[in-house]
């Protein structure tokens, strides 16, 4: 009895052992994925930001290459993904551009310069345009709704179709020299020069500052606008 007692013990005792070593092991397993994935996480992150830096000095190269020429040059999209990015594109130089349809929602445009560039049906809502430089420029249906256009110079601009709704046009300059703003939409422009609401109703613009727009009709006058003006 005694031999099956001690048995019994031994037994017990290595079951016990088993069972610690299992769980040692297990714990041991968890912290090893827990550590890689760390490891893997990091090792994603850092190769992300590296991504991103390649994505943009690729697309700056791209941007910077065509400057002073004609035609895209693949700055559509090069455009589009900086902004994307989150740069900043304060500053940057696209004269006489072929930016047709360009998406520049909320994009820093501060001192940018487009002059004769060809920005029709371009999306520029909310974007910073102050101190831009688009003299010149064809912005023919170009969307520019709450854009910031404070001390801008928009001589010989055409702006007939385009959406200036709710858009700061503190201190524009050269306004009076607008080329065409036929059927464009100026209802709820901010800080307008004194005279310039008269002045664009006078010349074609659309003020619908009293009415009250589905979002329906609002696209059905955008629709009608840009069909008639291109």
């Amino acid at each position: 009895m005694v031999q099956t007692a001690d048995t019994s013990r031994f037994i017990d005792f290595i079951a016990n052992l088993v069972k610690s070593w299992q769980i040692i092991i297990f714990v041991f397993g968890a912290y090893q994925f827990w550590a890689s994935r760390r490891e893997r996480l990091a090792s994603d992150k850092i190769r992300n930001a590296q991504a991103l830096t390649d994505s943009n000095y690729q697309a700056w190269q791209v941007v910077n290459s065509a400057q002073g020429k004609g035609g895209s040059g693949g700055r559509i999209d090069a455009l589009a993904n900086l902004v994307k990015n989150g740069q900043s594109l304060a500053g940057v130089n696209l004269d006489g551009a072929w930016l047709e349809g360009v998406d520049l929602r909320g994009a820093n445009l501060q001192h940018a310069s487009f002059r004769h560039t060809n920005l029709q049906g371009a999306r520029l809502d909310g974007a910073n345009l102050k101190h831009a430089v688009p003299t010149g420029a064809n912005m023919i249906a170009a969307s520019l709704e709450g854009a910031h256009l404070q001390s801008a110079t928009v001589d010989h601009v055409r702006l007939s179709a385009a959406s200036l709704v709710r858009a700061d046009l503190a201190d524009v300059h050269g306004w009076q020299e607008i080329e065409s703003i036929s059927y464009a939409r100026i209802h709820e422009i901010q800080r307008a020069p004194a005279g310039f609401r008269e002045w664009a109703r006078t010349n074609g613009a659309e003020d619908h500052t009293n009415a009250t727009l589905t979002e329906e009709r609002s696209q059905e006058i955008a629709y009608s606008t840009e069909f008639r003006a291109v």
